[in-house]
């Protein structure tokens, strides 16, 4: 059997929930869901990422942001870098379709 292969930020996010949890956390809530599995396919497939904090903090470089998200994932805990709860807004929208607008932690 084939695996199926990724081909849109819906399907990184089904499939890396925990790890775009994690870029949430690391973007300090600036990421959304449906951002932080855009800017983990983009790092997959060395694409540049326009968003503002990958251009003004990596100069639309996504893989240093990722990468910084699971070296730094132990450390994403208290106000505004919550693991647990930026993957309750990740299960939230792969539950409902409906996921934060701005950022997550408004």
């Amino acid at each position: 059997m084939r695996c199926r292969q990724l081909s849109t930020p819906q399907d990184f996010l089904r499939r890396y929930p925990r790890i775009c949890a994690h870029i949430i956390a690391e973007s300090l809530g600036y990421a959304v869901p449906s951002l932080a599995a855009r800017i983990l396919m983009d790092a997959k497939e060395g694409r540049e990422n326009h968003c503002e904090w990958i251009d003004a903090c990596y100069h639309n470089d996504p893989t240093p942001a990722v990468q910084g998200a699971i070296v730094n994932r132990h450390r994403h805990t208290g106000y505004m870098a919550s693991y647990e709860l930026a993957l309750r807004i990740v299960r939230h929208e792969l539950d409902t379709g409906q996921g934060p607008l701005l950022a997550s932690w408004f």
